[in-house]
């Protein structure tokens, strides 16, 4: 494994992700399948349970941050790196604004 000693661990842009080679590409797309349908399935079980559904997302959203922040300091120790919270709080926005832009596209498209 390389070791960057300095250079901060950074997240990446959707837009990087996407322009990223097979199968790594497929990879994350699994990924991001495989965690959607989890999700989706949990929710569904704590609705049914009678847990408030806003409260879960809201809680929910920050388990996932916390396991994306978790992800990247332990590769930023693997590498050897700065934990880069900067860039994580700056990716995080990022994503949020591309799934509302991705989200208005396919209401606007009629497919929300």
């Amino acid at each position: 494994m390389r070791r960057r000693h300095g250079a901060g661990m950074t997240v990446m842009t959707i837009e990087e992700c996407q322009k990223l080679d097979t199968p790594l590409r497929q990879d994350l797309e699994l990924l991001d399948y495989e965690v959607r349908t989890i999700v989706d399935r949990i929710r569904s079980e704590a609705r049914d349970g009678g847990a408030d559904d806003a409260t879960f997302v809201k809680a929910s959203t920050t388990v996932l941050l916390s396991i994306a922040a978790g992800l990247l300091a332990r590769a930023a120790e693997d590498e050897q790196a700065p934990f880069d919270a900067t860039s994580f709080a700056a990716g995080a926005g990022h994503a949020a604004r591309w799934a509302a832009q991705r989200r208005l596209r396919y209401f606007v498209a009629g497919e929300a």
